[in-house]
């Protein structure tokens, strides 16, 4: 189990990480006058209205220092600036603290004073804004990291669920059991056994659990008509351990088995105290 939670946290710290930072770009902005569109101030700096909804175009609000989501491309503030990409982008413009070129730089005049290359994606002017994506690529990792660790989780549980072998004394102890409970009942003249058994370890208290049923062709051991006889031979093959084992619940039928729970002597005292 400690495995297993150590491998979580390793998940959900992973998880924590996945909005990684993108390299600075830098841009070049200039003043947004009255009047101006973000069509015609990317017509203006680009030489392509199209490529106001492109990556390489972007709005600035110098208060906040963060780009305007291209969502609110229909209203302009004359505070906002206009801003074009220096060079090629090589990856998806930051949403907040963009690398502004100097303002001798970044003042364009009113003629195109700033080539840049359309990109070959200009048809495709509906692309979401740079806070978008990162919501979105925020959302799909937390998501994916969640699944991650509910899939170790299950793992887990599985694992603590699953049957735990038995310690060797007390599978021991369990077929010493049943040796003694059948060798009364064992027919030469037979060739089949005459009980069946199977043992199951409760790791939670500590006990073994024997479950004893009639062999093929017979009706003994059962609660419903030999009660009695099965408590006497029960209580025999206990005496025949000797004080190192003890009864911790009556005897119980579950189907055609009669379940018997013994535990370890020191293990009851030591849970009396």
């Amino acid at each position: 189990m400690l495995r297993y939670r150590r491998l979580a946290a390793v998940v959900f710290l992973f998880v924590c990480a996945v909005p990684s930072r993108v390299d600075a770009q830098q841009f070049a902005c200039r003043p947004i006058a009255r009047g101006d569109t973000a069509s015609s101030l990317a017509r203006r700096l680009t030489g392509h209205a199209a490529l106001a909804y492109a990556d390489v175009f972007q709005i600035l609000d110098p208060a906040r220092r963060m780009f305007v989501p291209k969502s609110q491309y229909r209203r302009l503030r004359s505070e906002w600036q206009a801003c074009v990409a220096t060079g090629p982008l090589t990856s998806t413009p930051p949403a907040y603290a963009p690398v502004i070129a100097p303002a001798a730089t970044a003042m364009v005049p009113t003629e195109p004073a700033i080539t840049i290359t359309p990109l070959a994606t200009s048809s495709a002017p509906l692309s979401l804004a740079p806070t978008e994506r990162t919501l979105s690529g925020i959302l799909l990792g937390t998501a994916v990291g969640g699944v991650v660790v509910v899939m170790l989780l299950l793992a887990a549980a599985a694992g603590w669920l699953a049957p735990r072998p038995i310690p060797p004394p007390m599978r021991r102890a369990g077929e010493r059991f049943v040796t003694m409970f059948a060798q009364p009942l064992v027919d030469l003249d037979s060739g089949v056994p005459p009980i069946e058994t199977r043992l199951r370890f409760v790791r939670r208290k500590q006990q073994l659990e024997i479950s004893i049923a009639p062999g093929p062709g017979r009706r003994y051991p059962n609660l419903a008509d030999h009660k009695r006889n099965v408590e006497y031979d029960v209580n025999r093959v206990i005496r025949v351990l000797g004080n190192r084992y003890v009864l911790t619940d009556r005897l119980r039928a579950a189907g055609k088995w009669v379940v018997v729970t013994i535990r370890p002597a020191d293990a009851k005292q030591a849970g009396a105290k």
